[in-house]
C-alpha cells in the first residue's frame, strides 16, 4: 500500500512550494530529505528574486524566472496566511553598475525588460549614490528581495501546518520502477512507496534519477558573506558590479555573493574569495568599511550545461517527474515551478510549453 500519494525528494524552495501546492489540491505528500529541511541551495544564496544579468540567460530560463517573479505577491501572501514566520519580502530594486558586455546594446536590455514586464531604466550611477560615477547603469526599480532563510522557514512551517510528513537525514539511493511505473524510492533506511515521485534533490539529483547523471546536473559553488548592521550604513538597494552583489536585509546588514566555482561537492570557504568580495563590497559601497563581517559560507548550486532547468515528467517513467538545474534562479522560478508541477501531478491542461526543460532535450554547453 502507499504511504503517500507523492514523494518529494529535495526540500529545496522548489520542493517545498510544490508540497504546499499538492497538499492544497488534496494529495497526501511525503518530503525526504538528504540532511535538514531547506538547508542546501535554497538556503546559501543571496535571496534576489529575478535573474542577474537576466537578458545573457536563455530565454526559457527568463520565461520561467519572470512567470515566478509574477506569482510571488500572491505566493508571499498565501504564505502570510499559513505562517507568522516573515520572509522580508519587499522592493528594494537593482543597480547594476555594468549592464554592457562586448555584445549587450542598450536596446536589447530595454526589449528583454519590456518582454518580460520589468520596470527598467538606464541612468547615471550618481543619480542614485553620488559616490559612483556618471556611467550609465541599469536601475531596476521594481526587484524585490527576501531573506531567503527565513522564507524557507516559513514554507517549512507553512507545509508542516498543511500535513506535509517530512523525513529529514534521510538520502535516497534509488528510484523504485515496477514496469515502467514509479513505485517509490529506496533509502538506507528503508523503503517509501508512492504512484508518484518528484525530484526536486538539486546538485544531488543526478546521483538517482533515471535519465540524469552527475554530469547532467552538476554543482557550481557560490561563497558568500554578511555585514553586520552598521549604524552608518544605509544601503537601501542592491547594488552590482562583476558579479558581485550586495543586498541590504531590513535590520541593516548586508549580504555580499558571490563566486561561480566548479570545484565538485566542496562546500569549504576560502581566504582568497572571501577577501575579494569583501574588498570589492567596500569598493562599491564605503560605509561598509569598519562594519564586522559575521558570516561566511557557501553553497552549491545545481547547473546544466546549457544552463537551462531540467522541468517535467519522465519521458520513459509513468509517474516520475523531475524539477532540477535551476542554478541561481531557482528563488525566482520557485512558485511558477509549483504551479507547473502542479499541474502536471494532477494531470491538468499545462500552462506553459515544458518541451524546452524536457530531460531527454539535446545539450549544448553554453559558449
Amino acid at each position: 500500500m502507499a504511504q503517500a500519494d507523492c514523494i518529494i525528494v529535495g526540500s529545496g524552495i522548489a520542493g517545498l512550494a510544490t508540497a504546499l501546492a499538492l497538499r492544497q489540491n488534496g494529495l497526501s505528500v511525503t518530503i525526504i530529505e538528504r540532511q535538514s529541511i531547506g538547508r542546501e541551495a535554497s538556503w546559501a544564496g543571496g535571496g534576489i528574486v529575478c535573474p542577474l544579468y537576466g537578458w545573457r540567460y536563455p530565454e526559457p530560463v527568463m520565461r520561467l524566472a519572470a512567470l515566478g517573479m509574477a506569482a510571488y505577491p500572491q505566493f508571499i501572501e498565501t504564505l502570510g496566511a499559513l505562517s507568522a514566520i516573515d520572509p522580508e519580502y519587499h522592493p528594494s530594486g537593482m543597480l547594476i553598475l555594468d549592464p554592457y558586455s562586448q555584445e549587450d546594446q542598450p536596446t536589447e536590455i530595454l526589449d528583454w525588460a519590456s518582454r518580460h514586464q520589468i520596470t527598467a531604466e538606464l541612468t547615471a550611477a550618481r543619480r542614485h549614490f553620488p559616490h559612483l560615477s556618471e556611467r550609465e547603469a541599469l536601475w531596476l526599480p521594481a526587484i524585490h528581495n527576501t531573506r531567503n532563510p527565513r522564507l524557507l522557514q516559513a514554507l517549512t512551517d507553512a507545509v508542516t501546518r498543511a500535513g506535509v510528513q517530512l523525513v529529514e537525514q534521510t538520502a535516497v539511493q534509488n528510484i523504485l520502477v515496477e514496469n515502467k511505473q514509479v513505485t517509490g524510492v529506496k533509502t538506507a533506511a528503508g523503503t517509501l512507496l508512492a504512484p508518484r515521485v518528484l525530484v526536486t534533490a538539486g546538485a544531488w539529483s543526478g546521483s538517482f534519477t533515471p535519465g540524469l547523471t552527475p554530469t547532467t546536473v552538476f554543482p557550481v559553488r557560490g561563497q558568500m558573506l554578511r555585514f553586520d548592521h552598521a549604524p552608518a550604513n544605509g544601503l537601501s538597494t542592491i547594488l552590482m558590479e562583476d558579479g558581485v552583489y550586495l543586498i541590504p536585509r531590513c535590520d541593516g546588514s548586508v549580504i555580499v555573493g558571490s563566486t561561480v566555482e566548479h570545484v565538485g561537492f566542496d562546500k569549504h570557504t576560502t581566504d582568497e574569495a572571501i577577501q575579494r568580495l569583501h574588498r570589492k563590497a567596500i569598493a562599491l559601497w564605503p560605509n561598509l568599511a569598519h562594519a564586522p563581517v559575521t558570516h561566511q559560507w557557501a553553497g552549491l548550486r545545481p547547473s546544466t550545461a546549457d544552463e537551462i532547468p531540467y522541468l517535467g515528467a519522465h519521458p520513459e517513467i509513468k509517474g516520475l517527474f523531475i524539477g532540477t538545474g535551476f542554478y541561481r534562479n531557482g528563488l525566482a522560478m520557485a512558485p511558477a515551478v509549483a504551479a507547473l508541477m502542479t499541474e502536471l501531478i494532477l494531470s491538468r491542461p499545462l500552462s506553459v510549453d515544458l518541451s524546452p526543460y524536457r530531460v531527454n532535450r539535446p545539450v549544448a554547453p553554453r559558449t
